[in-house]
């Protein structure tokens, strides 16, 4: 089940937040976690077995690990912890890269004539590189002491599974979200706020990155991509990206308000950024919050590494935990690479610094040309791309996109363009007065007037075309 099917529209959704509010608050989390059990079942049953057995390993682990550290053992705890993180590990690494690796091994023996194993195909869970992100950060912040576990196990169910973000984020810090589970406030402005920000979400999935899809396909699909077409393509591709997968955080945390609660904003208008160190700031920032807490400082404080190392580290790692493939491997590569460039030439920009259009237009070049690595998942695909944007096999012209698709189409790139310079506006506004807190807690009546507009005509365009799934859930 996904936010922009009908069947979530106008089944799911209504009938949970009815249960929802005529439950007293003491069986809001029972409600959470039966819903969301559902939501996540949809798909798989099964699969809902391996959730709910993560769900009670960290559960668990969490109350041990209190327990030892509360008797000054702190040895114990220690281990307990090691234990727990190789057992979410060991479930991700199976069915996220058991074949990739199976696969590896047997490229290098076949030379020496030596026969491998193989694997049937492993289906990949939905949403189990983020709830197995989050379970990993409970644990470690009890260890750390940043939070306390609960003794109830709903509560920790109804943080795991909370269903506006299990699949694709944001990613929850439980010491961010133990308090709203225990009280949260609800109200009709809050309500109303949330459903404009998911409203929001639907138009930016629905409207912009749909209508972009078909242009991101023929750029995909050529074999051989000319120099203008592979660059224009693979903008096309990036702006489809972004709106997909800010629709869906938009939409997450607008069901989030829904439901009383805060969570963590996930985009900060990545696009507007003048290095690739910025880029990496304003992208998918709950997973580079994660990565820099749970990964990146922990090698520095354990001087295991200097900062150049852990940087390089990491942001291979970030690459890695998005797909099992060399491709994927090479996209991170390339990230730590530039990164560390940026740092020793003293490149890197900060978020919310002074505004320079050149270097904006060098950091989107720079990062087009790593993102081929990310959108094919495959070196050789990613390399004929390559080719093309280094005009190798030729200048070309943009007739193939014009011509293979419809004018809404490409009246919809306009209006992605002319959204980022807007909303870009708007963020500048919204960071300089707020360190935390959320851009859309006040909605004019035009822009209400627009949105419901736009809600609308996303409806109408989803009754017509079968709904696509959101990118990032292949990760």
């Amino acid at each position: 089940m996904i936010f922009t099917s009908n069947i979530f529209l106008f089944l799911f959704l209504p009938a949970f937040l009815l249960v929802y509010y005529l439950v007293k608050d003491s069986w809001r989390s029972y409600v959470i976690v039966l819903g969301s059990y559902i939501f996540y079942a949809w798909w798989r049953p099964d699969f809902l077995l391996l959730f709910v057995g993560i769900s009670y390993w960290n559960y668990w682990f969490g109350l041990l690990i209190k327990r030892r550290i509360d008797g000054g053992d702190n040895k114990t705890a220690f281990r307990l912890l090691t234990v727990g993180v190789i057992g979410d590990l060991a479930a991700l690494g199976y069915f996220k890269y058991a074949n990739f690796g199976v696969e590896v091994i047997a490229d290098v023996l076949q030379p020496l004539g030596i026969n491998t194993f193989t694997l049937e195909h492993i289906i990949l869970p939905l949403g189990i590189s983020f709830y197995v992100f989050q379970a990993v950060s409970y644990i470690v912040d009890i260890y750390r002491k940043d939070a306390e576990p609960t003794r109830r196990f709903v509560d920790f169910a109804a943080y795991i599974a909370l269903f506006p973000q299990l699949i694709a984020g944001p990613i929850l810090r439980y010491s961010l979200i133990d308090q709203q589970l225990k009280q949260r406030t609800h109200s009709l402005e809050l309500f109303s706020l949330g459903a404009a920000r998911f409203m929001l979400g639907f138009v930016k999935k629905v409207l912009i990155a749909d209508s972009l899809a078909p242009l991101g396909t023929v750029i995909l699909g050529e074999s051989q991509p000319q120099l203008v077409d592979a660059w224009f393509g693979m903008f096309i591709v990036l702006l489809q990206l972004y709106f997909d997968f800010s629709g869906y955080s938009d939409m997450a945390i607008g069901l989030g308000m829904m439901m009383g609660f805060r969570f963590a904003e996930n985009f900060n208008q990545p696009l507007l950024c003048q290095s690739m160190t910025e880029f990496w700031r304003r992208w998918h920032l709950t997973l580079a919050d994660f990565l820099r807490d749970y990964v990146y400082l922990p090698m520095i404080h354990s001087r295991t590494m200097q900062a150049g190392g852990a940087l390089f580290c990491t942001m291979l790692l970030s690459g890695f935990w998005h797909g099992a493939s060399f491709a994927y491997i090479m996209f991170g590569l390339f990230f730590a690479v530039i990164m560390l460039l940026e740092r020793r030439l003293n490149l890197v920009t900060k978020v919310g610094g002074p505004y320079r259009l050149h270097r904006n237009l060098l950091a989107l070049a720079v990062l087009l040309l790593v993102m081929p690595f990310f959108f094919t998942g495959d070196i050789d695909h990613a390399l004929k791309i390559h080719a093309g944007m280094f005009g190798l096999n030729g200048i070309g012209s943009l007739d193939a996109y014009f011509t293979e698709t419809s004018s809404m189409t490409v009246a919809f790139t306009g209006l992605a363009l002319v959204w980022i310079a807007l909303a870009g506006r708007i963020n500048l506004r919204y960071y300089a007065g707020h360190k935390q807190g959320y851009w859309m807690e006040h909605v004019s009546g035009l822009s209400m007037l627009l949105l419901w507009a736009g809600f609308g005509l996303s409806l109408s365009r989803l009754a017509a075309n079968s709904f696509s799934p959101f990118l990032y859930f292949q990760f």
